[in-house]
């Protein structure tokens, strides 16, 4: 007569699988974080070559301007915008419990307001999407609205069960194109220039390393032919390579844009070869399938710069793409909000890689938040930091991957 498992040795037989079991997920992790720290290294060394091409061809590191105040003790407001008001006291979280994973306020509070600061020169470039793409922005409402509506990890769950925040990502959105309202409702903020004020356009690292142009200018005709300082104050007319005369205005580079677009040869050689456009083809071999995209296929002098992990952006945690909401921060109103097209370089770990280079752009640091997506301007010296800042920091940047120019 067959005797059947006691109930001890069936707990012990349970015991013994989820040891396993837990072991072999610790194992799967590590080899997971060892994967993404490569693919980190592996694509900061990709832009620091493509740093090194436009110092040869320019004679310096790209002049990224200022989208915002280097200053980490300003508070942050609605879209990460920093304020003019200042929030020093924010300090007093325990570094222990942030490794635990317990992410207080205090801490989250003290990051949006470094990271800000962090992102003072943006890696990121933003811009219009194309006119016609009104289908796919209602779609993507609709995924960041679902986003909404899920349950998130510990460290994003009162970030997204915010009822401002909810109310803001399941708002109407649309593609700023004449079927949704047209670009009239930013008339009367044409002339800023501040991306705090106005977020159409901003001119991170990638919009020097990438040709402009040609990937920038598909948006709706009135930001670029309108007279919108945003993009007239970061951009000259340049020169058609051709003849040598340099364009009248943005009108005609538009419709050369265009002309383009709809298969034109030789006004896709005089956009491609305008010469601060056609340098960017000695580097951008070296962004093949690094680039993260809101949209995709993004094809550029031949390369497929798209991030074969995903060739638009993740629609999660804060992977959110760039929203705008004309009636400002203030009305209450999260009506017709703008959704924004843009090209980034990701680590590992799906965070936009950090820049820094001060004025006369001759160094930089180039830099990956690590695993724990928090890190500290380089600029700032911690030992002008309170004891219980810099064991913050020290908790922060402890993870960080740092590569310097020479």
């Amino acid at each position: 007569m067959k005797r059947g498992f006691t109930l001890i040795e069936l707990m012990v037989v349970m015991a013994v699988l989820v040891t396993l079991m837990a072991i072999m997920f610790r194992i799967s992790g590590i080899g997971a974080d060892a994967d993404n720290r490569t693919r980190t290294i592996v694509r900061l060394q990709r832009l620091e070559n493509c740093l090194s091409g436009y110092y040869a061809a320019f004679g310096s590191y790209p002049p990224v301007k200022l989208h915002g105040m280097r200053d980490i003790y300003l508070r942050v407001g609605e879209h990460e915008i920093q304020s003019d008001e200042r929030n020093e006291g924010i300090w007093g979280w325990d570094p222990d419990a942030f490794v635990a994973g317990k992410y207080q306020e205090a801490e989250r509070t003290a990051w949006r307001q470094v990271e800000a600061a962090c992102k003072s020169q943006p890696v990121a470039c933003n811009f219009p999407f194309p006119s016609g793409y009104h289908d796919a922005i209602v779609a993507l409402s609709e995924q960041m609205a679902e986003l909404a509506s899920e349950g998130q990890d510990e460290e994003y769950e009162a970030y997204w069960s915010d009822s401002g925040t909810r109310q803001k990502l399941m708002a109407k959105f649309d593609d700023g194109g004449s079927d949704s309202g047209g670009t009239g409702r930013f008339s009367d903020r044409k002339d800023e220039t501040d991306w705090r004020q106005l977020q159409l356009f901003r001119f991170g690292l990638m919009s020097f390393l990438l040709p402009r142009y040609l990937f920038m200018m598909d948006g709706n005709r009135d930001f670029f032919t309108s007279g919108f300082k945003q993009w007239e104050n970061n951009n000259e007319l340049p020169s058609d390579p051709f003849d040598g005369n340099r364009y009248s205005g943005w009108e005609r580079l538009k419709q050369i844009k265009e002309s383009a677009d709809r298969g034109n040869r030789q006004d896709l050689a005089r956009l491609a070869n305008i010469p601060s456009q056609a340098a960017c083809a000695r580097w951008i071999p070296n962004l093949e399938g690094v680039c993260t995209c809101n949209r995709s296929p993004l094809t550029l002098f031949g390369v497929n710069v798209n991030n074969a992990d995903g060739s638009s952006l993740k629609l999660k945690k804060d992977h959110v793409p760039e929203i705008y909401t004309p009636d400002g921060p203030d009305s209450g109103s999260f009506k017709d909000q703008y959704i924004l097209d843009g090209v980034t370089v990701q680590d590992g770990w799906w965070h936009s890689f950090y820049y820094y280079s001060p004025e006369p752009h001759q160094t930089y640091v180039l830099w990956s938040a690590g695993p724990n997506g928090r890190t500290f301007p380089p600029w700032i010296s911690r030992s002008k930091l309170s004891s219980t800042a810099n064991r913050c920091v020290a908790v922060w940047t402890a993870d960080d991957i740092i590569h310097m120019s020479n």
